[in-house]
């Protein structure tokens, strides 16, 4: 028997077509595979290269390329790619729709009655332990997707926003029945100070007052059942389905995922389960280093979800960056940039700048000067400190790996292209690669409990992706094939390196603030602001801030593309709730203006749809002048012009 072999798709139509033959139409079961010739070293020194033996939706073998290819297997030729297990989002909130709980479960107080003597039993504002989120999941088809695509094959979809939300559900994303891609139908119980809805509670310390409560509660039920079970005297414990979940999280059954972002919340979910005995671990976990010891005392892992809020500039990095420059210049003898000032005058005013004011008041053309914009400019020890908090809570998962705490990433309300970013961003700035590649794989499935996702090796869930490159590294890599459960899905290649090579034109910068407008073709504008700033080679990377035109809603995402000549090529991976849409740009530079097309592909039409693109950047100073006005006076708020 010939063995059948998988072809990376080489068009749109092709991976429809495979697609539509491997998820759609799947088999019950998943056929017998070969993939030949995968590297397995993702820091790329080691050129080895093997063939993955899968059987049954299971790695049974990891053998030398050069093996002999078993009888009647479909071969899946890995091309020397790299294959790394898929990675395991370890929170989301996509996927499930929690009902907010019922305040009152007692029935309702008389209008007449007289006053009560004794308290409600069932005040219930944020509490509902017994939701399992596996009862309610409906990860659609554009989220799954996205997973896909960023080599994401597993989920830990979680219930949020109350006190106690219910239970997560460890879901594949496989496009499958719900019974064929739930892997664990209860991971956590899930916990948060905070509660949806008007009422008492509404603030910290009601929120903890109502938790005390309520597991004080969990113990009077659970004494009641063992009363009335031994034939004693006292009531009829009622049935409640929260007070029976509650039960399990206070016995250790059923870990308790507390999200706390500050050191101090973290501090008092400690003092709660001390107080009550359950076993804590945390999500958000974005101060969680400053109690590092603590966590690793207690050996309490934590998901980080790495909100590091907006990203504070660095006053420094074009100085920096220019010292970068001149030590290139340095190189090459006889050559200097026009810009590059002197070493000795290097940090000190120019006599231009520095007379400006009795120039201005000397010039008898001042009048007909076009009236001054003063901008307000933080003082740049201000702004120096800003970008060191912003480092430092940035830096956390290092100094929570230094103190040897395990820990694990999630997307929570991000898309899983944001968080592969986010990991990325880790490793550039010193988080070691094999500690963050765990993070999305082995690691995380040790802290969600399941034993066979996080490796390629045999008796392991025939779950990883096949990468063009090392994606915690390299910002190009794209996933060329996942395959889940033993099921491969392909995935178009783009050339992120197409165009003439050329560079950019003489001349040519977009660097800038852009004020965006695009019309679609049914007329309707949608305005955005966009930083973009651009390399020597013209690589461009950037920033936007718009609107969501579903909802209205403020949009943040990020742009990275290149100029060639007088183009200027955009690309942008945009999650807007659990939809993702694919957008990518071609405009002409003239000056301070931007003229073209934009395409945006989107999961519910086949066609993409397309619009007209029109910019204007904003008029600035230079980056010389900028940098000298900073240290010119480093101690002092500025107004600049």
């Amino acid at each position: 028997m010939t063995p059948r072999t998988i072809r990376p798709a080489a068009s749109l139509a092709a991976l429809c077509l495979f697609a539509s033959t491997s998820l759609a139409q799947a088999a019950a079961r998943p056929e017998f595979h070969v993939v030949t010739d995968v590297a397995l070293d993702p820091s790329g020194a080691s050129e080895a290269r093997f063939q993955l033996v899968l059987r049954d939706g299971q790695i049974v073998d990891v053998r030398p390329v050069d093996s002999e290819l078993p009888p009647g297997a479909r071969i899946i030729e890995g091309l020397g790619r790299l294959a790394l297990p898929a990675f395991i989002d370890g929170l989301t909130r996509a996927g499930v729709e929690a009902p907010e709980p019922v305040k009152d479960q007692d029935l309702p107080v008389p209008e007449n009655a007289d006053v009560r003597v004794d308290m409600r039993l069932a005040n219930r504002k944020g509490v509902q332990p017994a939701f399992r989120a596996n009862e309610a999941l409906a990860l659609d088809e554009a989220a799954g997707k996205a997973m896909r695509e960023a080599g994401f094959g597993a989920a830990l979809v979680a219930p949020g926003g109350q006190l106690l939300a219910g239970t997560s559900v460890l879901a594949t994303a496989r496009e499958a029945a719900m019974r064929d891609v739930v892997l664990v139908p209860d991971v956590f119980a899930h916990a948060e100070f905070a509660a949806s809805g008007p009422g008492y509670p509404s603030t910290l310390m009601g929120y903890i007052a109502q938790l005390r409560q309520f597991f004080l509660d969990v113990r009077h039920q659970a004494e009641l059942h063992e009363r009335y079970e031994a034939g004693l005297p006292g009531p009829r414990p009622p049935f409640d389905a929260d007070l029976a979940a509650g039960l399990g999280i206070l016995d250790g059954s059923v870990r308790l995922l507390c999200h706390a972002e500050t050191s101090r919340d973290v501090e008092r979910w400690l003092k709660l389960a001390d107080q009550f005995g359950f076993q804590p671990a945390f999500s958000g976990g974005r101060d969680a280093w400053r109690v590092a010891e603590t966590l690793k005392e207690r050996e309490i892992p934590v998901i980080l979800t790495l909100d590091w809020g907006e990203e504070a500039d660095d006053p420094d990095a074009k100085k920096k960056d220019k010292k970068k420059d001149k030590g290139k210049a340095k190189d090459k003898p006889g050559k200097k940039q026009a810009d590059e000032p002197d070493d000795e005058s290097e940090g000190e005013p120019d006599d231009e700048s520095a007379s400006e004011d009795d120039a201005v008041e000397g010039d008898e053309s001042a009048d007909d000067a076009p009236e001054e914009d003063w901008t307000y400019l933080e003082p740049l020890e201000l702004r120096r400190e800003k970008r060191r908090l912003w480092e430092e809570t940035r830096d956390g998962a290092l100094r929570l790996h230094e103190a040897g705490v395990t820990f694990a990433f999630g997307t929570a309300a991000d898309g899983p292209k944001d968080l592969l970013k986010r990991v990325r961003d880790l490793v550039e700035a010193g988080l070691p690669q094999d500690v963050a590649l765990a993070g999305l794989t082995e690691n995380a499935a040790a802290i969600l409990g399941v034993r066979r996702l996080g490796k390629l090796e045999p008796g392991f869930d025939a779950t990883f992706t096949l990468w063009t490159a090392n994606p915690l590294t390299d910002k190009k890599a794209q996933a060329a094939c996942i395959v889940i459960d033993g099921y491969p899905v392909e995935f178009e290649i783009k050339d992120k390196d197409k165009g003439t090579g050329e560079g950019p034109a003489e001349g040519v910068d977009v660097t800038g603030t852009w004020n965006f407008v695009s019309t679609g073709e049914d007329g309707r504008a949608n305005a955005s602001t966009t930083q973009l700033e651009m390399d020597e080679d013209g690589t461009v990377t950037g920033s936007v801030e718009g609107t969501n035109p579903m909802d209205g809603s403020a949009l943040a995402y990020d742009v990275e593309g290149r100029v060639e000549g007088t183009r200027l090529f955009l690309e942008a991976s945009i999650t807007m709730d659990t939809i993702t849409v694919e957008l990518e740009l071609d405009l002409e530079i003239d000056g301070d203006t931007l003229r073209g097309d934009a395409k945006a592909k989107v999961p519910f039409s086949e066609e993409p749809m397309n619009s007209k693109v029109e910019a204007t950047r904003e008029p600035g100073r230079s980056a010389t002048e900028d940098d000298e006005d900073e240290h010119d006076h480093p101690h002092h708020a500025i107004f600049r012009r």
